[in-house]
């Protein structure tokens, strides 16, 4: 079984094609942690994931907020924590207890969180090739999330 998945996608609507694709292969509760410089395309992804998993109305980044909350047919939470600087703000905002919720969660700018993150949890990480072009690669910690990349890997 691979420990990963890597796609290049050449434009936007190949980006949201892979953000409806991977929101099939979630089941709750996740943790999907998203990593790329600005303007890669980790809310691109997420907006499509969320939509894909049943929310119907707008999805912005929570980049002020810190999070935003989503309800479909499961919890959906979203957070951006690149305005953050210190694992005090983390704690401050009631970080470690959004983990502990029954929920799909969304983290764009985990650095600073992964010292609180669990075992199982997907990694994507983001890199502009060119303006329309990325590379994502897809990595699991645990049970669940290598399951998700044995089923991308299958399917995509």
């Amino acid at each position: 079984m691979d420990n990963n998945y890597s796609i290049t996608t050449d434009s936007p609507a190949e980006t949201i094609n892979f953000g409806h694709k991977l929101a099939g292969f979630i089941k709750s509760p996740a943790l999907i942690l998203l990593k790329g410089a600005l303007g890669t395309g980790k809310t691109l992804i997420i907006k499509a994931a969320v939509s894909e998993l049943g929310y119907k109305d707008e999805v912005t980044s929570p980049t002020f907020s810190i999070v935003q909350e989503y309800k479909a047919d499961l919890e959906i939470l979203h957070m951006d924590l690149y305005r953050l600087d210190s694992r005090e703000e983390l704690i401050e905002i009631g970080f470690e207890d959004y983990l502990n919720r029954e929920a799909v969660i969304f983290i764009e700018w985990p650095e600073l969180a992964l010292s609180l993150i669990p075992a199982d949890f997907i990694f994507i990480d983001i890199e502009k090739i060119s303006d329309n072009q990325r590379k994502i690669t897809v990595r699991g910690e645990g049970k669940q999330s290598s399951l998700l990349i044995e089923r991308l890997n299958q399917e995509c």
